[in-house]
This record gives C-alpha cells, sequence and structure tokens, in this order.
C-alpha cells in the first residue's frame, strides 16, 4: 500500500511548495499553493501540511479545525474539520497520493476528536468528487460560494 506522511509545512518547504502546479486543465478545480499559503495565516484553525512519499514532496494539504475557526457561517458543524486544499503536483498524479493524503487526513482528524470532515468540490470536477465518493464522502445538498459541500463520517469515530 502506498503511503504518505503529513508534515506542518516549515520554511524550507515553501519554495518547493510554491512550485507545484497541476494540469493546465485542472487550474480552475484547485487553489495554487501560493494562494494557500498566503491565506493560511488568515485562517483560524488552519493547518497546512506538506504530502510526503519518503523523502519527495508530491503535493499539499490545508485543513481546519472548526473547533478554532472563528469565521463559520450558519449550518457549519463547529465539531469537524474542513478539506481546505489539496493538491497533488502534476508529475505525482494517478499514483494514488491523493487517496494515501485523505487516509492520513482521517488519521490526523481521528486524533483531534473530530468526527466530521468537511469538504467542497468545484462545479464540473469529477475527479475530486470521485476520490472523495470512494472514501465515503457523500454530497451534503449544501453549496457554499458555488462549490458542492461533502461530509464523510471520519472512521473509527462516532
Amino acid at each position: 500500500m502506498l503511503t504518505v506522511t503529513l508534515r506542518p509545512v516549515q520554511r524550507e518547504d515553501v519554495r518547493p511548495l510554491l512550485a507545484m502546479e497541476v494540469a493546465e486543465d485542472q487550474k480552475a478545480f484547485v487553489a495554487s499553493n501560493a494562494l494557500t499559503l498566503s491565506q493560511a495565516p488568515y485562517e483560524t484553525g488552519a493547518h497546512v501540511f506538506g504530502i510526503w512519499h519518503g523523502e519527495t514532496r508530491v503535493g499539499l494539504l490545508a485543513a481546519v479545525d472548526n473547533r478554532d475557526y472563528k469565521f463559520g457561517g450558519p449550518g457549519d458543524d463547529p465539531n469537524s474539520a474542513f478539506l481546505w486544499r489539496l493538491l497533488i503536483a502534476r508529475e505525482h498524479q494517478g499514483r494514488g497520493f491523493g487517496r494515501a493524503a485523505l487516509l492520513d487526513l482521517f488519521e490526523w482528524a481521528r486524533s483531534r476528536g473530530l468526527p466530521r470532515i468537511f469538504t467542497s468540490v468545484v462545479p464540473g470536477n469529477a475527479a475530486a468528487a470521485g476520490l472523495y465518493q470512494s472514501l465515503g464522502f457523500a454530497f451534503t445538498g449544501r453549496v457554499i460560494e458555488d462549490e458542492a459541500e461533502m461530509v464523510v463520517v471520519v472512521p473509527g469515530l462516532p
């Protein structure tokens, strides 16, 4: 089984993460790592991780612990995590790194006692929706900032 490690982004990770890109036809589906890294200090509860396969950076994952998030809106679940961003670099796609990173995110949420993880999907991003659904995410019916919300119950927690 493919394994990855989520490591909190450090100073030496910034430039390599900034250099990562997705394929041209995917750019409308995920924000750049540059945007994520610039927004993260201003998002309460945000945790930004490099996705590592051995000693190789393969992507970036950002999650929010909603218990610490100060900007939640009506209907948001304060006792949950939010998968804010997931980007696998173009040259590492199609090898299972996204799935492995999400399994590590489940462990991160479990270790924090967060029973649910929410995310949202840009319309037309069937690949992301399919990946999330294969791991148990389901559409909630809510649309947030023009994106379809999904949720999963973290395995091993009520």
